[in-house]
């Protein structure tokens, strides 16, 4: 008889472009980074001031992530910018997470995750079906919501 050996849990991760991506898929999101491990961090992100962005503000309360508000008036990719930060971040400290989620559509994040891929990490992409080709084929895998 074979001794089982049991499976490492997969530490989790998401990063949420909450102006890329609707609050109203926030359950649909959850449920799917859930399905792929055990949730070690989490954070959305959106312009302090963006009507856009302001349903995440409770959504992620009620999830138990992090909101994060950037400050200051509108400039082009801010928000994208402090999401490849963090994700930079996760590959240099947070080397307990396995597995990265992330939820946008948005095709300019192919370069983070191709650092994030090179580092070892698991990367599931969550998106619409408008999101682009490149985009889909960056990650190991895709999940449309």
């Amino acid at each position: 008889m074979k001794k089982r050996v049991p499976m490492k849990k997969k530490n989790t991760g998401v990063l949420i472009d909450g102006e890329n991506i609707s609050a109203k898929k926030a359950a649909m999101i959850m449920h799917i980074v859930k399905e792929q491990g055990v949730l070690d961090m989490g954070k959305v992100y959106g312009i302090q001031k963006d009507d856009r962005t302001k349903n995440w503000k409770t959504k992620a309360r009620e999830l138990g992530i992090e909101d994060i508000r950037l400050y200051g008036g509108p400039q082009k990719n801010k928000v994208d910018n402090k999401i490849k930060r963090d994700a930079r971040r996760i590959i240099n400290q947070n080397k307990n997470v396995d597995i990265i989620c992330l939820a946008t559509n948005d095709g300019g994040y192919t370069d983070v995750i191709t650092e994030l891929r090179q580092a070892g990490k698991k990367v599931v992409v969550i998106g619409e079906k408008r999101a682009s080709k490149k985009l889909r084929t960056s990650c190991n895998r895709f999940i449309e919501v």
